[in-house]
């Protein structure tokens, strides 16, 4: 599956992005923000591509003018923390920090805001972010997402964390996007 912006691509990842995929993921500044450690190898990038990364709702967001990754997007329908009904949905995303304030993150997570109300049958997306990542905060606020709490989570590599929690539902998406 393939999906296409004014800007970008989003598309499936294939090992030939390990090396783009490790020139970004191996900076502190993005993996220990979206809650992992940062990348040590190719060969681990091209693994997490492998497995990790294979689902079928994980793009890589690429930028259409050098047809290369830039970042990652997912709707992950899977059971979650944050998922309270069957039809409810997460949205993940990070950018590389050199593209960081270009408006990627929230042009690739509207597509995939469509992507899930319009043929998945989601009908409540789930964000979360860093108390200390506004950035993240900021994508989820212009796309539409609306405040729901505040968690203290424990991630193995950041250890407790205070995440801000946001939610999207169908019938408000529609109601700006009809």
């Amino acid at each position: 599956m393939e999906l296409s912006t004014p800007r970008l691509l989003l598309r499936h990842w294939i090992q030939s992005d390990a090396p783009d995929l490790f020139s970004l993921a191996s900076d502190p500044a993005i993996g220990l923000s979206a809650g992992w450690k940062p990348h040590e190898s190719v060969e681990e990038s091209a693994s997490i591509i492998a497995t990790t990364f294979a689902k079928p709702l994980v793009f890589a967001v690429v930028l259409r003018a050098s047809n290369r990754p830039i970042g990652c997007i997912e709707l992950s329908k899977e059971p979650q923390i944050l998922r309270s009904g069957p039809k409810d949905a997460e949205l993940g995303y990070w950018i590389g920090r050199r593209y960081w304030n270009q408006g990627y993150a929230t042009e690739a997570s509207e597509e995939i805001i469509r992507l899930a109300f319009e043929e998945e049958g989601v009908q409540n997306i789930w964000c979360q972010s860093s108390e200390k990542n506004p950035q993240s905060a900021r994508v989820q606020e212009k796309c539409g997402f609306k405040y729901h709490h505040r968690g203290v989570f424990t991630n193995p590599f950041l250890g407790e964390t205070v995440t801000v929690v946001s939610i999207m539902s169908k019938k408000d998406w529609k109601k700006v996007n009809s």
